[in-house]
């Protein structure tokens, strides 16, 4: 009996170890697909925002630009209220995506040669704007020189655009491969915690039963050995009492 409440208590733990063992993992996987999902939120909103700053960079350039070529061919200074400013504009763009990419080696290998392009495009620009003032016309070459130094700063603001793109295409492959795989596992584990605890319960309940078996058995036994002592003891009384022919049958002993 007490080699079965043993075991049924050792049942129990172990189920009981098994299904909390699994409570854990199931909990453990529903936090990093959590996790995974809001990093690809942040990833997204990150790469937004890098976007959108190199994108009015490139804007605030084109604004300068469209200014510095409307005062070339007019001499009317109101067309330079776009180039007035976009040097400082340009600037706080330029290191608040410097700062946003600071974590990023590749990004941050392109920005040396953006910032040459930009001082580059600001000199020529400054320098064909005094010389208009000074009535001198620019030269064709120069005027070359800076479309080739636009085109080139262009250029090199769609590769970090695209560069921050793959980065985020690449975070989103993960996240979704995570987001898929996490569903199954928790459907497995739960799936697997079930069949631990049916069978453990199973087991608890085949002990508990013969147990009760095995206790009503020994109930019954005790009645029986009551009632065989009862006998005995009645026929010893009638033996004192002088009958000897009394005898014990054999259903008075069941």
């Amino acid at each position: 009996m007490q080699r079965i409440h043993k075991r049924s208590k050792r049942s129990l733990l172990i189920g009981f170890g098994f299904s909390l063992a699994i409570l854990i993992i199931s909990s453990v996987l529903s936090y990093f697909s959590i996790k995974q999902l809001i990093d690809s939120q942040q990833s997204i909103e990150h790469t937004v925002e890098v976007k959108e700053g190199l994108e009015t960079l490139l804007s605030r350039m084109k604004d300068a630009e469209t200014g510095q070529r409307g005062y070339l061919l007019t001499g009317d200074e109101s067309f330079l209220e776009p180039f007035k400013g976009a040097r400082n504009d340009v600037t706080d763009l330029f290191i608040s995506v410097q700062i946003l990419t600071g974590n990023n080696e590749l990004q941050q290998s392109e920005f040396p040669k953006l910032q040459q392009l930009i001082n580059d495009k600001f000199v020529i620009m400054n320098q064909t704007i005094a010389d208009r003032r000074r009535e001198i016309l620019p030269s064709a070459s120069v005027l070359l020189r800076g479309k080739a130094i636009m085109d080139s700063l262009r250029g090199k603001v769609n590769v970090m655009v695209q560069t921050e793109q793959a980065l985020m295409v690449g975070r989103n492959a993960r996240m979704d491969r995570f987001a898929r795989l996490t569903p199954i596992a928790i459907s497995i584990a739960a799936l697997i915690s079930m069949i631990i605890t049916i069978v453990f319960y199973n087991r608890v309940t085949r002990d508990a039963k013969i147990s009760m078996d095995l206790q009503r058995e020994l109930q019954e036994k005790k009645e029986r050995t009551s009632r065989q002592i009862d006998t005995i003891g009645d026929v010893a009384r009638k033996i004192s009492e002088g009958k000897y022919r009394t005898r014990i049958e054999d259903s008075d002993m069941e």
